[in-house]
């Protein structure tokens, strides 16, 4: 573990974020919001782009996005929950810049702070929410990990971390073109090491009722196609730098 930053906005940040380490483990806040996704690397089978994914869902695409992202080597701020990870990302996309911290772990929130009490990281910001994301794997299987985010935005690209985090680019941005049909998104991804990979995701409940409708209308057309889904979340293969 690195130290922790030196000077008075490391101790507001160790202030702001002690409610986490004092809650007990037995209390959890229930994400009633999820996103669903499956990504894939057409290389093992599977459609290759997001206008051939769409096309294979029988959507008609809408709106096209493309984005530059990176992330960002840190200083943690105190008291993040046991079993969660930091995350620190900017994303750059048609003169805009949105920075965002998250916390994901595999095991529920803790009830305190609730969503709107935690002091996020970067300063105030309105824009934060409390999700599931359930990732679709091979063999039937679902893997869960619950985040709690923030983000502020800016025109331009000179939107910077906080001081006090230490952040450093860790130099490997990857590209993403993101096509929507209604409220479904896929996303094609050229990482820093020239894979390119496929999501497609969908937000919802986070109930029974919304996951049956996801594997019905996504995911099982997506495996008849041969997709040959990918365990690892979108940060963990657009954050990874390999020398």
């Amino acid at each position: 573990m690195k130290p922790r930053p030196p000077g008075s906005a490391a101790a507001a940040l160790a202030a702001a974020l002690l409610a986490w380490a004092v809650v007990p483990p037995v209390q959890a806040a229930k994400a009633a919001l999820a996103e669903f996704a499956v990504r894939w690397d057409p290389r093992d089978g599977g459609p290759g782009t997001p206008e051939a994914t769409l096309r294979a869902l029988q959507q008609a695409p809408g709106q096209t996005t493309h984005f530059e992202i990176e992330y960002f080597d840190f200083v943690p701020p105190a008291g993040v929950p046991p079993g969660f990870e930091p995350i620190l990302r900017r994303r750059f996309s048609d003169g805009a810049t949105e920075l965002s911290f998250k916390l994901r772990g595999t095991a529920p929130l803790p009830a305190q702070p609730a969503l709107q009490q935690w002091d996020c990281p970067l300063g105030a910001t309105q824009d934060r929410k409390d999700e599931a994301d359930l990732s679709f794997l091979a063999g039937g299987q679902v893997a869960t990990a619950y985040s709690r985010s923030c983000s502020l935005q800016a025109q331009g690209r000179a939107l910077q971390p906080p001081a006090a985090l230490q952040a450093r680019p860790r130099g490997c941005a990857s590209q993403m073109t993101r096509l929507r049909a209604g409220k479904l998104k896929v996303e094609q991804w050229h990482l820093a090491d020239g894979t390119v990979l496929v999501e497609a995701s969908r937000p919802g409940r986070h109930d029974a009722r919304a996951v049956r409708a996801f594997e019905r209308e996504v995911l099982q057309p997506l495996l008849a196609l041969l997709v040959q889904p990918l365990q690892r979340s979108k940060s963990a293969l657009g954050g990874e730098c390999r020398n």
